[in-house]
């Protein structure tokens, strides 16, 4: 997991609070809530929720993303016509949340990166079993639990690991760094030993906000990109940002 003392991708979300002026308490509220409802044999009635099936769930997408031969970072400014050019054998793609709205059906996915505002696309995409990184944070309580208690019901629902924002340990949920769900995903990768040798990046800018971003407010998006650009360069990509 590491800590703030040693992972700067993590130290950087106390940056992000204090500029916001969020309280850390909010997110480990968010978290606790999170693990707590995840707990037991059948969360939400699903053994596939258990602990043990995320813990799978996260080891087969490691599998997937070092066994390919390119890894595909899908922002919320993506214009669905880049994606269908980067489509080829062995090329995995991981959406930032709402962005899964511009796959082309036939990419292979590999995982969504969400916090639940990816609104109708991201409950779109669940419908069909793929794996999402489900990240709690302090003001998205009430929409993961709605979001989570929803698919729950789906014929196929998706595959799930849990994420937080905290410097704190919280069994059974992971804490990669990065901010906002684009960067996150570049941290989890990270984290999970993908070489950045062979990642791109589409749909990543800090000029506007993307038409797959879900509901947001403008200037304060705006700003969060500018997090998400630190973080990015933290990890010598920032080459690959509009």
């Amino acid at each position: 997991m590491g800590g703030t003392e040693d992972n700067p991708l993590i130290a950087i979300q106390d940056e992000v609070r204090t500029h916001f002026g969020w309280e850390l308490q909010a997110d480990i509220d968010s978290a606790k809530s999170m693990k707590l409802a995840f707990d037991g044999n059948q969360p939400f009635g699903l053994s596939k929720w258990n602990s043990d099936e995320r813990n799978q769930a996260l080891g087969d997408l490691q599998i997937k993303l070092l066994k390919a031969t390119a890894v595909v970072f899908v922002g919320a400014a993506v214009e669905p016509q880049e994606l269908e050019e980067m489509v080829g054998d062995g090329v995995v793609f991981i959406a930032a949340d709402g962005a899964v709205g511009a796959l082309p059906t036939q990419a292979n996915l590999a995982c969504i990166v969400s916090d639940f505002d990816g609104a109708a696309h991201l409950e779109l995409a669940a419908k069909n079993g793929p794996t999402i990184i489900v990240h709690a944070h302090g003001d998205n309580m009430e929409a993961w639990n709605e979001c989570v208690e929803t698919w729950s019901h789906f014929s196929n629902p998706p595959a799930l690991v849990l994420s937080h924002q905290t410097p704190h340990y919280f069994e059974g949920m992971h804490n990669w760094g990065g901010f906002t769900d684009g960067d996150r995903a570049l941290c989890m990768a990270h984290s999970l030993g993908v070489s950045f040798d062979d990642v791109y990046l589409v749909g990543y800018t800090l000029s506007r906000v993307g038409q797959w971003s879900g509901r947001t407010q403008e200037s304060r998006k705006l700003a969060k990109l500018q997090w998400m650009a630190t973080v990015v360069q933290m990890l010598g990509l920032e080459q690959q940002i509009d």
